[in-house]
């Protein structure tokens, strides 16, 4: 008995589907997440991403004298009892005079950190918030 061509096609398919792995977490792009343009809008300059200093997990922001910032992802996957260590882990914000505010956030089972070249908790806060909102 010979099967109609759709049918072998349909059926090889799904043969070679069942050898395929997909991946268990689907990753965020730190500088999808959080854009150039969104970032710069919130701290009121132009900004731009460091290319050659962002990786698959963080994304590097650049602007005027010196300016910029940093968004990490930690782990997208993190248990709330791993999420609640590193939320408490020691060194999670910039050191006091260093002219940096940031910190640890989480948002459901991701765990990402914040820096920017700032004082203004005002614009921290409206990093994280952005963030989380592309997040969700």
């Amino acid at each position: 008995m010979r099967l109609p061509p759709p049918v072998v096609a349909l059926s090889t398919a799904l043969a070679l589907s069942a050898f395929v792995a997909s991946p268990a977490v689907r990753l965020h792009d730190p500088c999808k997440v959080l854009t150039a343009e969104a970032f710069g809008r919130i701290m009121g300059y132009t900004a731009s991403i460091d290319k050659t200093g962002s990786t698959a997990t963080s994304c590097f922001y650049t602007g005027p004298a010196g300016q910029g910032g940093q968004f990490m992802i930690f782990t997208e996957v993190a248990t709330a009892p791993q999420a609640d260590a590193m939320l408490k882990r020691r060194g999670a914000t910039p050191p006091a005079g260093s002219g940096l505010v940031g910190g640890m956030y989480r948002e459901g089972t991701i765990v990402f950190s914040v820096s920017i070249r700032s004082t203004d908790q005002a614009k921290l806060q409206a990093v994280v918030a952005a963030i989380r909102r592309n997040l969700s």
